[in-house]
């Protein structure tokens, strides 16, 4: 696990494991809850998820979903399809030798971040709030994919756990209070307004929900995607996910049409402390204020002396978590024992009052984001095809081309190119077939600008810089154009 300080200030990120023991997905909830309704055919044998085979599936509760999906048929055979079942979407594995022990894929990189929170606590000196992240592989058993990447069984997910303590969520910036946003709330109308009026009115409820969400329009905008084609919706009741007390997706409108791409969900304090109880380590934190000095007793194994160091071990555990007093007895097997003063010592503790943090989690799912990003950049006119991406997404800043391969024209364009890549320009390099193919080349990989290097260039240094969108050119110094090109 390597830890640094990353994305955000206060916010650790971390690589955590792809496979973890059936343990943990006990008390993260997934085994018993992470689920989606399979139906099969007996005669033709084919298994569809439920919600595909009913109009408005994905809407209904299961009970629901169990009623209408009773009166359709195999889309394969026409056969009488089974009842309705549970089917766990993880991708279970053996961990150890033979069989092993039972474990899982990671359904979501979260679970990482949460099994560590001990660690990271004391990476962040004991205070809170902090947040960590981590960017990774994640894999579902999905029962019938469909829309290519936009529903796989491994996708690449990034994913920050925001901790903090009950009523003491961090608020909300000035700053992100200005920004405009769309939401759609479970209950009332589609709405363009700014993330502080939602929150001063109350349509979203958490200050740091209220946070992610416009750090999340602010990250999509950044890299492409258009306003008009994003919102934020609000889970209904019968959608929330059994860690969420509430959640927000981030959706954007494309062509098979409205696909989620990012989730902010409030999810209390459901892992930490169903971590905490399945765990030894302590997933609770002191609430400041309330320390106070006590005095405590504590033994050792050098307390015990010869009549009881044989039972050291045993007696060390037998004690593990109970509060101590002279006189304590212990059972080991048949015997008691009895810890008087001589078997122990008394030291100052700090105790307070312990709870469990709250987390607020954004989730973004970087493949569907990349797919939607493409399918809204993808631009078409009379003459071109052509992305049009922001500068700081486009794979290329600047395409290099030489009018021609003769004359020192190639020469020259490499040169520049080589001083374009010395300066930290991204640039690409491209000498075949006529420049207007180059250029059309160049639009449909998204790269910004073009510079073509011609007779002209070798006379007084200028070059003839085009504008991908605009398909403006202007002709300027070599170092100007590499000026203006640099991010």
């Amino acid at each position: 696990m390597c830890i640094r300080d990353s994305i955000d200030a206060g916010c650790l990120e971390l690589d955590g494991a792809l496979i973890g023991p059936e343990t943990l997905f006990q008390a993260s909830g997934h085994l018993g809850e992470f689920d989606d309704a399979l139906v099969d055919c007996p005669d033709c044998g084919k298994q569809f998820r439920a919600d595909h085979l009913v109009e408005g599936g994905d809407a209904l509760t299961r009970e629901d979903l169990a009623k209408a999906v009773s009166k359709t048929v195999c889309p394969n055979c026409g056969a009488e399809l089974s009842e309705l079942k549970a089917f766990n979407l993880m991708f279970s594995t053996g961990v150890g030798s033979g069989r092993g022990a039972p474990g899982y894929l990671r359904p979501e990189t979260a679970q990482s971040i949460f099994l560590a929170f001990p660690w990271l606590l004391r990476q962040n000196r004991g205070k809170l709030p902090f947040a960590g992240a981590q960017i990774g592989r994640a894999f579902r058993n999905e029962i019938s994919p469909r829309q290519g990447p936009l529903r796989m069984r491994e996708f690449t997910q990034m994913e920050v756990e925001h901790f903090f303590l009950p009523g003491d969520e961090p608020g909300l910036s000035a700053s992100l209070k200005k920004m405009k946003i769309t939401l759609a709330p479970a209950k009332g109308k589609e709405t363009k307004t700014t993330i502080g009026k939602a929150f001063d009115a109350g349509i979203v409820g958490s200050a740091l929900v209220a946070t992610h969400l416009a750090r999340a329009q602010s990250f999509l905008s950044s890299i492409g995607v258009p306003d008009d084609k994003l919102r934020f919706r609000q889970h209904k009741s019968n959608e929330m996910a059994h860690y969420s007390r509430d959640c927000w997706d981030g959706e954007i409108d494309t062509s098979l049409g409205w696909i989620e791409v990012v989730g902010v969900a409030h999810r209390g304090d459901y892992d930490l402390s169903a971590h905490g109880k399945a765990s030894p380590k302590e997933f609770r934190v002191m609430v400041p204020g309330t320390e106070n000095d006590t005095e405590i007793w504590v033994t050792y194994a050098g307390n015990f002396g010869k009549e009881i160091n044989s039972d050291a071990k045993s007696i060390l555990e037998a004690v593990k978590g109970a509060e101590l007093q002279p006189g304590f007895v212990v059972e080991i097997g048949n015997k008691k024992i009895t810890l008087d003063e001589n078997h122990m010592n008394q030291k100052t503790e700090k105790r307070g009052n312990m709870v469990y943090p709250n987390v607020v989690e954004p989730s973004f799912g970087l493949d569907r984001i990349l797919y939607c990003l493409l399918e809204s950049s993808w631009k078409v006119d009379d003459d071109r095809e052509w992305i049009s991406l922001p500068q700081d997404t486009s794979p290329y800043d600047l395409l290099v081309a030489p009018l021609m391969t003769k004359d020192g024209l190639d020469d020259s364009a490499k040169e520049i190119f080589a001083k374009a890549q010395n300066l930290g320009v991204d640039a690409y390099y491209d000498e075949a077939g006529s420049i207007g193919r180059r250029y059309a080349r160049a639009d449909e990989i998204g790269i910004f600008f073009s510079m073509t290097v011609d007779h002209q260039t070798l006379k007084d240094g200028t070059v003839t810089l085009r504008e991908r969108d605009s398909k403006a050119q202007s002709r300027v110094s070599v170092e100007d154009a590499l000026g203006k090109v640099r991010r």
